[in-house]
């Protein structure tokens, strides 16, 4: 009995270690538990938890098959960041702000020649939700969600080169989640949203545009736009702002891709979506092309609900025709994108519909598609 006493104790003491680390890795939702040991082991506060993993929630579309070729993985982040926002300036990437735990205030840089990642600044506030758009060599970031929570019309300009940060003219109308373009010496910020998620009967997204003129460093409203949504996202080309996806509520996702033209002051609908109705969508114009990939359906993603899709398609505003690209490698949504040194960039994101109980679950990864697929593949179309 004596001999047996201390391996009895050894074997007490590790059970106990094991219940007390997998309770910690429960508790910081790091790990799944069985059935309702959650609610047994009292760590289920009522907000919900589906389960979450790569691959769960992937959806593309059978038809047309996703051509040969594939993204290229390059340097992952140094963190995840999901949404945030990303520009090119030169051979950098920036990327800024992002959902809480620790991204809110988190700038990183990628240079595309080395393939390293730092963080050469901070936000000067917490902000996510924030569009950013480039303009002769500075990043500006409209709006957004402060800390997380509250809509604001801040209106920020980052200097590259001297790393410095300026408070500029604030927007008429706070307002998060919204897309931002520049055309010429304009910056146009739409549609976007109050808080949205984690309130009572929520406000629904806005329609309106507002207009900065770098020139007089003032702001000035245009006509509003024929949809109202939240987590759109926008790129310019040939002179025009173009918007991909989005939100109508909380939840629901639209399939609606139209366009502004600053020229005429006109909105102008376009062939839906080809992937279906989705939102956080990437969107960069490229070989004369608007290139559109990822995004997320968040329908009922608290009873495990919802899809995240990598498929990648090339809108042709010549013939009003989509293109199917390469599929991402991994499913993401509210990502990081941009277009740099001939490529386009997917950035970090996340890969599961809605949030856990300690954020959204993100991925390091980064990926890349050399600029030329756009102009390949062309027997992959879905017409308008």
């Amino acid at each position: 009995m004596s001999g047996r006493a201390p391996k009895l104790l050894a074997a007490l003491a590790a059970a106990m270690v094991l219940v007390f680390v997998g309770g910690v890795l429960a508790a910081v939702d790091a790990i799944e538990l069985p059935g309702n040991w959650r609610s047994t082991l009292g760590l289920d506060d009522g907000r919900p938890n589906p389960p979450c993993r790569i691959g769960l929630y992937r959806k593309a579309p059978q038809s047309p098959p996703a051509p040969a070729g594939h993204w290229r993985f390059e340097r992952e982040t140094p963190k995840s960041v999901v949404e945030g926002s990303a520009v090119a300036i030169g051979p950098t990437i920036y990327t800024f702000g992002g959902s809480a735990p620790g991204n809110l205030h988190r700038v990183l840089a990628y240079d595309v020649r080395s393939g390293r990642w730092s963080e050469p600044t901070q936000l000067p506030v917490g902000l996510n939700h924030t569009p950013s758009a480039a303009w002769h060599g500075d990043a500006y970031l409209a709006g957004g969600y402060l800390e997380g929570a509250e809509a604001t019309s801040d209106f920020w300009r980052y200097d590259p080169r001297a790393n410095s940060w300026h408070r500029e003219p604030p927007m008429g109308q706070p307002r998060g989640g919204a897309a931002a373009a520049v055309v010429g010496d304009k910056l146009y910020v739409a549609d976007g949203a109050p808080q949205t998620y984690g309130i009572g009967n929520p406000s629904g997204p806005y329609s309106t545009l507002e207009i900065f003129d770098f020139a007089t460093r003032s702001w000035s409203d245009g006509p509003n736009a024929p949809y109202a949504l939240h987590h759109v996202n926008a790129a310019a080309l040939g002179g025009k702002v173009y918007l991909a996806g989005g939100r109508i509520d909380p939840q629901a996702s639209s399939e609606k891709f139209f366009r502004y033209d600053p020229a005429r002051e006109r909105w102008e609908t376009l062939p839906d979506l080809p992937m279906g109705a989705y939102s956080s969508v990437g969107i960069v114009s490229a070989a004369g092309r608007i290139v559109v990939f990822g995004g997320d359906d968040e329908l009922g993603w608290e009873d495990g609900g919802g899809s995240v899709t990598p498929s990648a398609w090339a809108f042709d505003p010549k013939t009003l025709r989509w293109q199917r690209l390469p599929d991402l490698t991994i499913e993401r949504h509210a990502f990081g994108a941009a277009v740099d040194d001939g490529r386009i960039y997917a950035i970090s994101g996340g890969y599961c519909p809605g949030i856990k109980l300690n954020g959204p679950v993100g991925t390091h990864t980064v990926e890349s598609l050399p600029v030329s697929a756009v102009t390949h593949g062309s027997r992959n179309r879905r017409g308008g």
